[in-house]
């Protein structure tokens, strides 16, 4: 469980330092970071939770992760196949990638511990 909540704890940090630097300064920043800023704050909360209600938590944040890269993942796909074309499309692709699978693996493990703590 320590591993999986200091993975929560840096994947938030990143995709909310990520989110600001991005959109910093810009009068988009509430309704463009929100849903990214939101994820971040529930991997947050399960890292803290866990200590009290064990990996339940971590299989929400970790799944709303996994659902909101696909989103994302799709969109760029999108965008990169029938245009506009983005000039980071790749870089973002890749990314996206590995979070998605980063994301799905943490799932995998929280379930893996809901399963252990119920035997």
């Amino acid at each position: 469980m320590k591993v999986l909540n200091i993975l929560a704890c840096v994947v938030a940090v990143i995709i909310a330092a990520g989110e600001m630097a991005r959109f910093w300064g810009s009068a988009r920043f509430i309704p463009m970071a929100l849903d990214e800023l939101a994820v971040a704050a529930l991997l947050g909360w399960a890292a803290w939770r866990s200590r009290y209600d064990g990996a339940i938590w971590h299989v929400a944040a970790w799944g709303a992760l996994a659902g909101l890269t696909l989103v994302l993942l799709v969109e760029t796909a999108d965008h990169q196949l029938h245009g506009p074309v983005k000039a980071a499309g790749p870089i973002y692709l890749t990314v996206l990638g590995a979070m998605l699978i980063l994301a799905i693996l943490g799932v995998c493990r929280a379930v893996h511990l809901c399963r252990a703590t119920l035997r």
